[in-house]
């Protein structure tokens, strides 16, 4: 990820009121009181910036994309399973955890989502990989020893990842996740 970036870099021009400069205060201040502040006035914001976080999500720079991710766990809305799910495929290391730890903390309804991404993958071993990391934190014990291949498959075990899609529709069809 980008360790330096300066204000010009970073596209915020179609974010309405503080939200950009709060947001180029938490990437580019090294001063650990204003980004905590900065951080502290976006989450009183509130839901009503999700729309913006959702575009930042998707930027080019992965220190925006971070953040942006940091700020929509926060929220763990379900309006925003979708965009944590595209997360998950992200190159950044950190921002996939950061997705799949949002998935959880938004709960049960990303479950199904999340199984229809896999089911409509490309067999992406990073996908899945965080699919798991997700459906370790989301499912039951119970469940998880009834959809065991499922897990296996998402874990890679002993290369099962091919079949992943296919246990994952397996589980759509046959359970109920809310």
């Amino acid at each position: 990820m980008e360790k330096s970036v300066s204000l010009s870099d970073i596209c915020l021009y179609d974010t309405p009121g503080k939200l950009d400069k709060l947001i180029s205060v938490i990437i580019i201040d090294d001063d650990y009181r204003k980004t905590h502040n900065a951080r502290i006035s976006l989450v009183k914001m509130g839901k009503t910036i999700l729309p913006q976080l959702h575009k930042l999500a998707a930027s080019e720079n992965g220190l925006i994309r971070i953040q942006a991710a940091k700020l929509i766990q926060i929220a763990a809305d379900e309006r925003s399973i979708n965009v944590m799910i595209s997360l998950l495929n992200d190159n950044e290391f950190d921002i996939r955890w950061t997705a799949a730890a949002g998935l959880i903390k938004i709960g049960r309804k990303s479950i199904a989502p999340l199984l229809k991404a896999v089911r409509n993958g490309r067999n992406s071993l990073i996908l899945n990989k965080r699919a798991h990391q997700v459906l370790s934190g989301l499912l039951s014990e119970e469940e998880k020893v009834l959809l065991k291949s499922l897990m296996q498959s998402l874990d890679n075990y002993h290369g099962l990842n091919e079949i992943a899609a296919v246990e994952a529709l397996n589980a759509l069809k046959h359970y109920k996740f809310n």
